[in-house]
């Protein structure tokens, strides 16, 4: 496997960093994952294993693609987005990809209730535990405990892994992460329109992102600053 190898040619978010998460109460969660790529091998499997669970929305996937992009460029790397690979055969999937020395598994939950991924899964977890190294991720919106899987085998190797509920940010918090991420593109997002933005649109970050996604095109197409008016306009609210 050539290093940072993404399988299926996925295209990460640029600028899902982890200097782009706000903090909010994730901070024991933040520094594991910081620590993640820099630990050495003989690991034990709790260092292995990472299991990251909270509502869609919450920011696990930003997280996970926030290690991958501080990993070494030396390191390789395998991220599945699971819920696109439903139908996959999953032994063609996850052949060989324990080679890797670090696996994101996004989105686990979504192929837990179908027999020939659980037997796969319990299978590449095994091997993982087994060399020793692999690093591997796993994001779920529910506790490895409390998630639904159809081979008991495998939910007692998901509890293996150390578990982190990544916590929702309040909505201050929310209009934060927001003006970090505006400034990241170097676009100013004035605090109130940041503020009309949370209450609007709804309080999950993955929809506030996408609309601020929109917002910089429009700012660049029509050449306008942030006011609310702008945001009433282009989001049509």
């Amino acid at each position: 496997m050539p290093p940072q190898q993404l399988p299926l040619a996925v295209q990460l978010p640029d600028d899902e960093l982890f200097s782009t998460f706000l903090e909010g109460n994730n901070a024991t969660l933040l520094s594991w994952l910081k620590a993640l790529p820099e630990a050495k091998p003989p690991l034990k499997r709790n260092q292995q294993l990472t299991w990251l669970s909270g509502a869609s929305g919450v920011g696990k996937s930003h997280l996970m693609h926030s290690v991958i992009a501080s990993v070494g460029p030396q390191q390789r790397i395998a991220y599945l987005p699971l819920k696109e690979l439903v139908e996959v055969d999953a032994e063609a999937v996850l052949n060989g990809i324990d080679q890797a020395d670090l696996i994101c598994l996004d989105d686990i939950d979504t192929v837990t209730l179908k027999q020939d991924w659980c037997f796969e899964l319990f299978s590449l977890i095994n091997r993982v535990t087994d060399n020793e190294s692999t690093r591997l991720i796993m994001t779920a919106k529910q506790s490895a405990a409390q998630t639904e899987v159809v081979l008991p085998d495998l939910q007692s190797r998901f509890q293996w892994a150390t578990g982190f509920q990544v916590h929702p940010l309040n909505d201050d918090e929310k209009n934060n992460a927001l003006i970090l991420r505006a400034q990241w593109r170097g676009l100013e997002l004035p605090a109130d329109v940041a503020a009309f933005m949370t209450q609007r649109l709804g309080r999950s970050m993955r929809d506030l992102m996408k609309a601020l996604n929109e917002l910089d095109q429009a700012s660049i197409t029509y050449q306008r600053r942030l006011t609310i008016p702008f945001v009433k306009q282009v989001l049509e609210i």
